[in-house]
C-alpha cells in the first residue's frame, strides 16, 4: 500500500521524455549525501518532473510558481504542454497539445466527475481542489487505454491511503495562502488510525475578489469555493484494502466572458474501492470501485452582477454513476498484464427561465434530456525483452450509448439513440543505453471516442472521431545535466468541430504535430537553470485552413538557488503571436474570434524553511504589470463569442505557509 504523502520535495530523474518537462528542484540541484553540510529541499516548483514516456508525476502541495493554483485547470495551466482557457477567476477549461475537452479525461481520484452546464462553465476541474489530493499524475496523447480512449490524455487527481503501525497515530498537513485582490485559501489533511485501518479528513476553502489586468481594469472575475472529504479505510490484513470516500463542496464565481455567472457549483460524491494483493503467485493486485456523483450547478445573470433588464436563470443536474474491475497479472517470461471492464452512466437535465420567473426556479422541476452509457473492455501489456528494452502494448474497445429525451436537443426527437462501437489501442518500444544515462522511446496509438453531451447537443448525430498518432522522445539524466526532446504526429479523422454562428457542429479530417523540449543544468551546489519549449501545429484538412483553437508556441527559461534553508528564484515565461485561426470556429468551450499578439511576463520567488517541517514561500507573479491575454480563452459556442479577450491578472504578491505533522 502506500504511504501518505509528507511534504518532502525530492529530484525525480528524467525517465523517457514523451514532452515537455524540466525536473525542478526538488532536495538541491542534487540529492544531499551522507556527511554533507545541511541543505534545503527546495520547495517551489516551476516544471513537475517526468517519469516515463510522456507521463508526469507532481505533488500539489508543493509551492509552485506562478501563484499556487486553487483549482485543478489553473494547475494544469503551470505544465509544459497544457493551455487553460480564461473565463473569470477560476474554473477554466484545460487542454493537452491544443486538445481538451473529452479529448482529454479527468479523473478525482479514478472516477469521472462531469459537469453540467452546457456552455462549459463548469469543466471537471473546477470540482478539483488540487491540495486536496497527494498526486496528479499525467499521461500524455493515445498512449494508454486504462483510463477510457483520449486522444489529449488522461489527468488524474490521486490520493494515496496513509498506513500506520501503532494505533492512535497522527500525520497531517496545512497550509495558507495569502495574495492580491483578497485571495485566500485554506487548506487542512488531518489522518489518524492503526494497522487496522484509518480515518481521514480534508478540508479547502478559497476566495478572491475580482482582479485587475496590468492597465488596472477590473475584470469580473470573483470566486469563492470550499471542499470537504471524509475517508474511512479498513485493512482486515495487510493484504487487502476496503476504502470509502465522501466528497462535498461547493462555490459561486463571476465570469467575464459571458452575460451569466455561477452561482451554484455543488457537488456531492460517493466512492468505494476494493484492492485486494497477492491472490495468487500469478495474480499480482485486484482493484475494484463503484462510484456516484451529483453535480447540482445554477447560473444566472442578476446575482453577481447589476441585474439586467431580463434575468435569466439556467440549472442542469449530471448525475454520473459507475464501476470498475482491472487486475495485474504475472505472466511467463517476466510479462505483465493489466486488464480489466469499466461501466459508466451519466443523466443530463435542467431548465431554463426568463423574465420574473428566473426568481423561482427553485419551484420548477428541472427535465430530462439526454443519458449516455458507456461499456469498456480493456488490456494492456508489458513484454520486456531484457533489462534494458521493452514493448507495451494496449487494446481498448468500447460500446457507447446516447439517447435524447427532449425533442430538440441536437436536432434529435425524443427516444432517438445514437450507438457506436469504438476501438483503442497502442504499440510502443522503450529502450535505455547501456552505459549512458539515455532513453528513447517510440510508439504508435489510435484513439476512437463517441461524440460528448455537449458535441450533440447542437448536432446529436455525429460520426466518431478518430485520432492516429506516432510518439517519439528521447531523454538524457546525466549527474548535472536533464534534459529530454519529443515529438508527434497525428491525424484525426472526423474530427468534432464546433462552429459559431448556427451552433453547427460536424466532423472533418484534421492533422496534429509538435514538439516540446526541456533542460535544466546543475552550475554548482547552489544554482539551477532551466528552460522548456512546447509548440504544435494543425490542420483542418477538409477546409484547408488552421485547426481553430491551436495554441501559440511557448517557452519559460528559469533559475533557481538553493543552499542551506533558503532558497529562490525567477522565471521567464514567453509565448508568441498567433495569427493561424479559423475565425467562429473551434471547440464545446472555446472559438477563435481573431488574432491575438504574443507577450512576456516575469515571475520572481524567495523562502525559507522553518523548524524542519514547514516552509514560508513569497511570490511575484507578472511582475512588470503586463497588460496580455492568452489565445485558448475566448467564449463558447452557446452563449457567442466574448466581444473582447478576458485579460490575465496585473502584478499579483503571493505568500504561502505550509506545514508537516
Amino acid at each position: 500500500m502506500k504511504h501518505l504523502h509528507g511534504f518532502r520535495c525530492r529530484w525525480i530523474p528524467l525517465a523517457i521524455a514523451g514532452a515537455a518537462a524540466a525536473p525542478v528542484a526538488a532536495e538541491g540541484p542534487s540529492a544531499p549525501q551522507a556527511g554533507d553540510p545541511a541543505r534545503l529541499a527546495p520547495v517551489v516548483v516551476t516544471v513537475p518532473a517526468m517519469e516515463g514516456p510522456g507521463r508526469i508525476s507532481t505533488d500539489p502541495r508543493q509551492p509552485r510558481l506562478p501563484l499556487p493554483a486553487h483549482d485543478g485547470g489553473a494547475y494544469l495551466a503551470s505544465i509544459p504542454g497544457f493551455v487553460t482557457s480564461r473565463k473569470g477567476g477560476t474554473s477554466g477549461d484545460p487542454a493537452l497539445r491544443g486538445l481538451g475537452g473529452s479529448r482529454l479525461s479527468l479523473l478525482l481520484d479514478d472516477d469521472p466527475v462531469l459537469g453540467g452546464c452546457g456552455g462549459r462553465m463548469d469543466p471537471p476541474t473546477a470540482y478539483a481542489y488540487p491540495q486536496a489530493f497527494d498526486r496528479i499524475e499525467v499521461s500524455k496523447g493515445p498512449q494508454s487505454v486504462r483510463h477510457g480512449a483520449v486522444s489529449g490524455g488522461t489527468v488524474r487527481f490521486e490520493r494515496d491511503a496513509p498506513v500506520f503501525t501503532e494505533a492512535g497515530e497522527v500525520t497531517g498537513f496545512a497550509g495558507l495562502t495569502v495574495g492580491r485582490f483578497d485571495r485566500t485559501d485554506l487548506v487542512a489533511d488531518v489522518a489518524t488510525g492503526s494497522s487496522a485501518g484509518y480515518l481521514r479528513a480534508i478540508g479547502t476553502f478559497s476566495d478572491q475578489d475580482d482582479y485587475r489586468d496590468g492597465d488596472g481594469n477590473e475584470v469580473h472575475s470573483r470566486y469563492s469555493r470550499w471542499s470537504g472529504t471524509g475517508i474511512a479505510g479498513w485493512r482486515p490484513d495487510e493484504q487487502t484494502l476496503i476504502e470509502f470516500t465522501y466528497d462535498r463542496s461547493d462555490a459561486e464565481a463571476a465570469y467575464d466572458d459571458r452575460g451569466m455567472d455561477g452561482v451554484r457549483f455543488d457537488r456531492t460524491g460517493y466512492s468505494l474501492a476494493l484492492t485486494r494483493d497477492d491472490l495468487a503467485p500469478w495474480f499480482e493486485t485486484l482493484e475494484a470501485r463503484v462510484f456516484r456523483n451529483e453535480i447540482d450547478h445554477v447560473m444566472d445573470n442578476y446575482t453577481l452582477r447589476e441585474p439586467p433588464g431580463m434575468p435569466m436563470v439556467s440549472y442542469p443536474e449530471r448525475i454520473t454513476e459507475g464501476a470498475r474491475v482491472a487486475g495485474d497479472f504475472l505472466l511467463p517470461r517476466g510479462m505483465v498484464l493489466h486488464a480489466g471492464v469499466d461501466y459508466s452512466r451519466n443523466r443530463h437535465s435542467g431548465n431554463r427561465l426568463m423574465g420574473p420567473d428566473a426568481f423561482g426556479w427553485r419551484d420548477v422541476a428541472r427535465e430530462d434530456n439526454a443519458r449516455f452509457r458507456d461499456a469498456g473492455v480493456f488490456g494492456e501489456l508489458e513484454i520486456p525483452l531484457d533489462a534494458r528494452r521493452r514493448v507495451v502494448s494496449g487494446l481498448r474497445v468500447d460500446r457507447t450509448r446516447a439517447e435524447a429525451q427532449r425533442d430538440g436537443i441536437g436536432g434529435a426527437s425524443d427516444g432517438d439513440r445514437e450507438r457506436a462501437t469504438a476501438t483503442s489501442g497502442f504499440l510502443r518500444y522503450e529502450q535505455e543505453q547501456a552505459q549512458r544515462p539515455l532513453a528513447w522511446h517510440v510508439g504508435i496509438g489510435r484513439s476512437e471516442r463517441a461524440a460528448d453531451f455537449w458535441e450533440r447537443r447542437r448536432v446529436f448525430d455525429l460520426d466518431t472521431e478518430v485520432l492516429t498518432q506516432l510518439d517519439a522522445g528521447i531523454a538524457w539524466s546525466g549527474p548535472r545535466l536533464r534534459a529530454s526532446l519529443s515529438g508527434f504526429y497525428g491525424e484525426f479523422d472526423d474530427y468534432i468541430l464546433v462552429a459559431q454562428p448556427g451552433d453547427r457542429t460536424r466532423n472533418v479530417d484534421a492533422r496534429t504535430w509538435g514538439f516540446e523540449a526541456d533542460a535544466a543544468w546543475e552550475l554548482t551546489s547552489a544554482w539551477t537553470v532551466n528552460a522548456s519549449a512546447a509548440w504544435v501545429r494543425s490542420e483542418n484538412t477538409t477546409d484547408d485552413v488552421p485547426l481553430a483553437q491551436t495554441p501559440p508556441a511557448e517557452a519559460t527559461l528559469g533559475a533557481e538557488y538553493a543552499s542551506g534553508t533558503y532558497f529562490g528564484g525567477l522565471q521567464v515565461r514567453g509565448v508568441m503571436r498567433q495569427d493561424r485561426i479559423h475565425e467562429d470556429h473551434g471547440t464545446i468551450y472555446s472559438l477563435d474570434t481573431g488574432e491575438t499578439s504574443g507577450f512576456a511576463t516575469v515571475a520572481l520567488y524567495g523562502g525559507v524553511e522553518l523548524f524542519g517541517n514547514s516552509q514560508l514561500t513569497v511570490g511575484v507573479d507578472n511582475l512588470f504589470d503586463r497588460t496580455y491575454s492568452e489565445h485558448i480563452q475566448r467564449g463558447s459556442a452557446e452563449l457567442g463569442a466574448a466581444t473582447r479577450p478576458v485579460n490575465e491578472p496585473g502584478r499579483t504578491v503571493w505568500a504561502q505557509w505550509n506545514v508537516e505533522f
